[in-house]
């Protein structure tokens, strides 16, 4: 009596727990790109809108009618689908422990659940905030667990819901869902063979097993194929589901991240590769301060990339070893879970960023824990038991101890509510000013409902503001809009009357092709067809107004294209989404020196002459001594000619906490008519009197910016 009670309540405990542990995470952060344009997508749906046929996407639309669903019942708000979260996740954990428990054991099932809570927060805030993977991932392991019950059972209802499962799985999200029935079918195949059914002939009689679990697939996926024949949207759809990720699975790849980087004395200094390996919890609440005398934080990021592919290969491993231990060919559980958990894994590709890596993450803690249960059964050595359990404790200390402190920190950080009807999560202080002056920036430069362009990743404000996406593009990444260069995104405005724009100030991080180049009808139309009216105050975006009359550029080539520096650690050059800036920093521990800075960029002059055309001005810094000034320069030199100023401008430097808005740049436009035809140099020079500080964390720092620095045919003319 008492074995079966412990079998009763530790479920509904483990489920008490999940929901107390989640309910925090929930309700805190929110994503402007991804996040957004899922739930305004959801609300158009509702309104009459087609997937793929009048809205582009690329992933099977089960989430969107979800969404949609709940949105249907309730009032839309980004707190709604939390919740339809915090009931995932606390599914997920009760279908982990359901997956382990009669396979390794409840102690192991507990271990399991417990990782679980571990790596949510590493996960942060992927495994919370409503998007498509996670819940094709607790599809998939919902169908893991009834495959393991087949196993048991041998019933073809098992495998009905095995398919349907898995069949729902691909509905939610494709790729993820096929990896799994793949891996499904292949421990199906295994269970046969695996010596608990006829060795001669071990797939005879299979036919109503296979029938049950096409049934099941089929019962998932035939309600979808119906709407898209229905609204005329099947061939969008195949072009959009199947067609185009290939076509663009090159083009937005990112690496796995390698093993040799565990030794790398300087790992991830760059602040492109901290944002493509670094967490959520990183870059909000710093690394481990105990840790961190051998930037251990960080190596564990690393080993969270191969911790995956140990674990799913020693499953499979020991599946042979531990079925012959049995009497088996196989240890079919421990196969079906090794298999479908490693085939989801492949998930993580081409776009193998942190993020990505955490999508496919919640099979890894399962997969784990009968994997560790496994292996310590098999081992007969008290040494290597010992070991074993030594090194598994460490791991647990090391991720558990960072996700302990990251989970309080997140709960102390974020606790500014986004007091709007469709918000009300909790962001942190970086967040919510942003949000807030976004959001001002649209109710102040916009009439209610009017329709609002955003570029090429800011959804969420059409969610939380109630204004119309005016083109069937939400995101306006390259593989979303490349084909065109932009154009029907530029058709839809145009058509919808948008008077207002706002813009992230940089492209996506991981994307090697920026805006001006894989859309340049979009980016043209914005630069000559909108006004800016002011960039944030952390350079983070920029809100555009119609101009009254389309105002054309001029003919230009990027001035700092080719440029070297004295010191890269103080220059650099930085693609922004509408243009190039060029930046002399001065960060902590390594200030602008006394002799300056100085940056000499190489270019041709055309035969007709031309204008250096640019901004000065400068990044705040976090604190400034009285008195601090730049001293900014522009030189031009010829081959054997000593270089001659063409500008000097000094700027006293302030903080001017409090404002929204960046401090006014100033535009300059410096002639070079006299170097027509000519190969010139043009060198930046920038000294800093006094002192200024800046946040270690911030990447961007204090910094004097040569702004669009442009070599065009006259001076005046659109610029960004």
């Amino acid at each position: 009596m008492a074995a079966r009670t412990g079998r009763v309540w530790l479920p509904l405990l483990v489920v008490a727990l999940s929901l107390a542990f989640a309910l925090p995470l929930v309700g805190r952060g929110i994503i402007l790109s991804d996040e957004g344009y899922l739930l305004q997508q959801a609300l158009d749906l509702l309104d009459g809108r087609v997937m793929y046929r009048d809205m582009d996407a690329f992933i099977t639309p089960g989430m969107w009618f979800v969404l949609a669903g709940l949105f249907s019942i309730v009032e839309p708000s980004v707190i709604a689908t939390r919740y339809l979260m915090l009931a995932a996740f606390a599914l997920l954990c009760l279908t982990g422990y359901r997956i382990v428990a009669p396979v390794a054991g409840a102690a192991a099932a507990l271990g399991a659940v417990a990782a679980t809570f571990a790596f949510a927060v590493w996960a942060f805030p992927a495994w919370t905030f409503a998007f498509y993977s996670p819940i094709s991932v607790l599809l998939a392991l919902l169908g893991v667990e009834r495959l393991l019950a087949w196993q048991r059972s041998g019933r073809p209802r098992d495998l009905f819901l095995v398919g349907l499962w898995l069949g729902l799985a691909i509905a939610v999200k494709q790729n993820y869902g096929v990896f799994a029935l793949t891996g499904a079918a292949l421990a199906w195949a295994a269970t046969r063979l695996d010596g608990s059914r006829s060795d001669r002939r071990p797939f005879e009689g299979a036919g109503p097993e296979l029938a049950a679990g096409t049934l099941g697939v089929a019962s998932a996926g035939l309600p979808f194929l119906a709407y898209l024949i229905a609204t005329g949207a099947l061939g969008d759809a195949w072009y959009s589901l199947v067609v185009h990720p290939f076509e663009f699975a090159g083009r937005h790849d990112i690496p796995f991240a390698p093993l040799s980087d565990l030794f790398r004395p300087a790992l991830y200094t760059d602040a492109v590769e901290k944002l493509t390996y670094l967490s959520y919890g990183f870059h909000r609440a710093g690394p481990i301060g105990w840790l961190q005398f051998v930037r251990g934080t960080h190596r564990l990021h690393v080993l969270a990339y191969w911790l995956p592919v140990a674990i799913f290969l020693a499953g499979l491993a020991l599946a042979f070893v531990s079925g012959r231990r049995q009497g088996r060919r196989i240890d079919a559980p421990l196969f079906a879970v090794a298999s479908v958990g490693g085939l989801l894994f492949l998930g993580v590709l081409p776009r193998a960023d942190y993020n990505h890596l955490m999508n496919v993450y919640q099979p890894v803690p399962i997969a784990a824990a009968i994997v560790v249960a496994r292996g310590l059964a098999l081992t007969r050595s008290r040494v290597t038991r010992g070991a074993v359990i030594g090194a598994l404790s460490v791991l647990a200390l090391l991720y558990g101890g960072t996700a302990l402190t990251w989970y309080v920190s997140l709960l102390r950080s974020h606790v500014m509510k986004v007091d709007v009807p469709r918000g009300g999560v909790l962001v942190d202080a970086v967040d919510a000013v942003r949000l807030d002056d976004l959001m001002h920036a649209v109710e102040t430069h916009s009439e209610p409902g009017a329709p609002l362009l955003t570029v090429p990743d800011l959804t969420m404000l059409n969610f939380l503001t109630d204004r119309p996406v005016p083109s069937a593009y939400y995101n306006l990444y390259e593989h979303h809009i490349a084909a065109d260069g932009g154009a029907a995104v530029v058709a839809g405005a145009e058509a919808s009357g948008v008077d207002l724009v706002i813009t992230s100030f940089d492209n996506f991080f991981s994307d090697r092709v920026g805006l001006l180049d894989y859309a340049p009808a979009l980016s043209d139309y914005v630069i000559t067809h909108f006004e800016r009216s002011f960039i944030g105050a952390d350079q983070n975006y920029i809100v555009y107004r119609r101009r009254e009359t389309p105002l054309e550029q001029h003919a230009h080539v990027d001035a700092i294209a080719d440029c070297s520096h004295g010191d890269a650690a103080l220059a650099d050059v930085r693609h922004h989404l509408l243009f190039s800036s060029l930046y002399h920093r001065s960060r902590p521990g390594q200030p602008i020196p006394p002799e300056g800075v100085t940056t000499v960029c190489r270019l041709t002059v055309p035969e007709a002459g031309g204008v250096l055309s640019l901004e000065i001005g400068y990044l705040r810094p976090r604190a400034v001594a009285p008195g601090t000034q730049l001293v900014g320069e522009v030189s031009i030199a010829e081959a054997g000619a000593a270089p001659r100023r063409l500008h000097y401008q000094t700027l006293p430097v302030f903080l001017s906490r409090g404002s929204r808005r960046q401090q006014a740049f100033r535009r300059v436009d410096l002639t070079l008519d006299a170097q027509a035809g000519r190969e010139v140099e043009i060198v930046f020079h920038t000294r800093l009197s006094g002192r200024v500080a800046s946040h270690p964390f911030d990447w961007k720092g204090f910094a004097m910016v040569y702004r669009d620095p442009r070599l065009q045919a006259e001076a005046g003319g659109a610029h960004p």
